[in-house]
């Protein structure tokens, strides 16, 4: 099989805060409004109940908030301590683009996504940022391809993913 594309692009602080920057500003704004309507309702439950008098249902609704944060943070936590990890100890990504999909080596560990799995792919200035989800991004730097450039990496991908590709506006020529 030939390579078409090949890029290493190591994973640095800077990059990751580029992320999340990028997703902040791209997903950031659906996430209140989810949390605002989901509020608005549970608000309307705890009112309803407390004019009815269903102390079970609010003792309830309380139980279930506090394991909702409970959760949460022990999720950000534990995200948290992957980002660090990832950071110390596999900071190095090489990615190999095929015509059906993409090799990603980390250390001597290899990975495959085809590329209809990819959930969005979005191109700024200076990434690719192909997810893979909502919330987890491959990031794969302009300046990192050793085989191919990323101006015909951005013409391949946006071919193969026509419907999940997109070009940040600020950044279209």
């Amino acid at each position: 099989m030939k390579i078409l594309f090949k890029n290493n692009t190591k994973y640095t602080k800077e990059k990751y805060n580029d992320f999340i920057k990028f997703h902040k500003n791209k997903y950031g704004k659906k996430m209140i409004i989810k949390f605002v309507i989901t509020a608005i309702c549970v608000l309307y439950i705890l009112i309803f109940n407390i004019i009815n008098k269903n102390w079970l249902v609010i003792l309830l609704l309380a139980g279930i908030a506090i394991m909702v944060y409970l959760l949460n943070n022990v999720k950000n936590n534990k995200t948290q301590k992957q980002n660090k990890k990832m950071l110390r100890d596999r900071n190095q990504f090489t990615f190999f683009f095929y015509e059906h999909f993409i090799k990603i080596k980390c250390g001597r560990k290899f990975d495959r996504i085809r590329y209809f799995e990819l959930y969005k792919i979005f191109e700024t200035k200076e990434y690719f940022f192909l997810y893979v989800d909502e919330t987890h991004s491959l990031i794969v730097s302009k300046d990192g391809f050793e085989i191919g450039t990323a101006r015909e990496f951005s013409d391949f991908i946006r071919k193969k993913c026509l419907l999940k590709y997109n070009r940040e506006k600020e950044h279209k020529q």
